[in-house]
């Protein structure tokens, strides 16, 4: 997959974890957590990414806890099957996040791969 399509897969995620930095932003509910959780991913719903995406640097490590993405820099969406974080993942973009991409099958396929 290139670095500039809008959906990776889930081995294409774990290379990439394994390669370096990226964010990774759940965009499911909060309580949808309690199924569990991509290791190091950040919970911005859906409905806040337009919102939280817009922030200044200051805003936005402040109101979620770690720096704010480059406009250049990887960011990966996800939700649980992948609608959710397409919808991220195009928000993102019309922001100018050049990176922005989608988990393809969300959390749901990252749970399977991982139990095989």
């Amino acid at each position: 997959m290139s670095a500039s399509g809008e959906e990776l897969t889930c081995e294409d995620l774990k290379k990439v974890l394994a390669n370096g930095k990226v964010t990774i932003i759940d965009v499911r509910k909060p309580a949808e957590l309690e199924k569990g959780k991509i290791e190091g991913s950040i919970n911005i719903p859906v409905d806040n990414v337009k919102e939280a995406f817009s922030l200044n640097p200051g805003d936005f490590e402040g109101r979620f806890g770690f720096e704010k993405p480059a406009l250049t820099a990887p960011l990966i969406f996800h939700c649980q099957m992948g609608r959710r974080g397409a919808n991220a993942t195009a928000i993102a973009r019309q922001l100018g996040y050049t990176r922005a991409q989608n988990l393809k099958g969300g959390f749901g396929e990252w749970v399977q791969e991982e139990q095989q």
